[in-house]
């Protein structure tokens, strides 16, 4: 099999601690592949109903504007750990936005945190990591909570399709 590569990275941030775990793993795999790393963070719509009580393009200004503040933290972040990083801030249905965005930046592989699932109602949701994969157009790493950038497989041991770690 020929040699991975990876070009751009796409890593979706919430901005807790778990995705600066996957942000770990990616500027590992960055490093190894000289990569670009695009971070980004999705704003869902409002629920329904929300109109009701507040304003809702106040609302989402004030979302939007707290998100930014949270995004560039978390970039300067990110460059510490590997330079070649820039972000972005998206809204819509957030797996649906990261793999449009996956296509259209052409991105090479999708790192994301993950949780361990333990209780009946997480086996039955499904979660981001799986929805991605079924949807993106490109391979889905999802890191679990507490791993670390050592345990990566080499990108050549990944195949397209695999399922994620």
């Amino acid at each position: 099999m020929d040699d991975v590569s990876i070009g751009r990275i796409l890593v979706p941030t919430d901005f807790s601690s778990d995705s600066l775990a996957a942000l770990e793993y990616a500027a590992s795999l960055a490093r190894e592949h000289l990569s670009e790393i695009v971070l980004i963070h999705v704003t869902e719509p409002l629920p329904r109903g929300v109109g009701r009580w507040y304003e809702p393009s106040m609302l989402l200004e004030q979302y939007a504007e707290a998100a930014r503040v949270k995004l560039e933290h978390f970039e300067r972040q990110a460059l510490a750990r590997y330079p070649h990083c820039r972000s972005e801030i998206h809204f819509g249905a957030v797996s649906r936005v990261i793999a449009d965005l996956a296509r259209t930046l052409k991105v090479d592989l999708i790192v994301l945190a993950t949780h361990p699932r333990t209780g009946l109602l997480d086996r039955l949701l499904e979660g981001l990591p799986e929805r991605l994969m079924r949807t993106a157009p490109c391979p889905v790493l999802a890191v679990q909570v507490g791993a670390t950038p050592m345990a990566i497989a080499k990108p050549h041991q990944v195949q397209a399709g695999a399922p994620a770690i």
